[in-house]
């Protein structure tokens, strides 16, 4: 059950379609703790996934439709105001445009971001913005859902095909990463 007090999370695009890639989106989203939402700019921004696997067509796009989460009420569109406007505009100096919108939001309303991009997480940071990883939220859908290791390996799988995922050595979730993809 979602707790309306807790702050929103803020996914950025690559958050959207590395969740979306997943094709667990949904699931993921609702062990969210509070509220989660795309900015306006990330919503537009967010189009294609790849379909993966490893047929012929593994690099065809597919759109991405965020469409049901939003009906389903487990995503929300944020829109800005003219404060938030002034400081994306600032912020797109250093980051693309919906990471940029997306750090906006959350230094003026004290948003959570989940991100994937080393950059926004280093821009984030600096303006002391909490934050959260894909595979963060995807390791705590695992968690606290009953969900297989094969349906969490495949996930991690199409994250990596269809997102063009690619976990760096250092990543805190390394070791678990390692732990679903190779089991003993």
């Amino acid at each position: 059950m979602r707790d309306p007090e807790a702050p929103l999370t803020l996914l950025d695009a690559c958050a959207v379609l590395n969740l979306y890639a997943t094709r667990w989106m949904g699931p993921i989203l609702a062990v969210v703790h509070g509220p989660v939402g795309v900015a306006d700019v990330v919503a537009r921004e967010a189009q294609f996934v790849l379909r993966g696997g490893t047929g012929e067509d593994a690099r065809e796009r597919e759109p991405v439709d965020l469409q049901p989460l939003l009906s389903d009420g487990l995503l929300e569109v944020i829109f800005s105001d003219v404060e938030e406007l002034l400081t994306f505009i600032d912020l797109s100096q250093e980051v693309g445009e919906g990471e940029a919108m997306t750090a906006s939001l959350a230094i003026h309303r004290g948003c959570i971001v989940v991100t994937d991009d080393r950059k926004a997480s280093r821009v984030l940071v600096a303006r002391g913005v909490e934050l959260r990883t894909s595979l963060d939220l995807i390791r705590v859908w695992g968690e606290s859902q009953i969900v297989t290791r094969a349906v969490l390996r495949a996930a991690l799988t199409d994250l990596q095909q269809r997102g063009n995922y690619d976990l760096q050595r250092g990543h805190p979730l390394r070791e678990w990463w390692d732990e679903v993809m190779n089991p003993l």
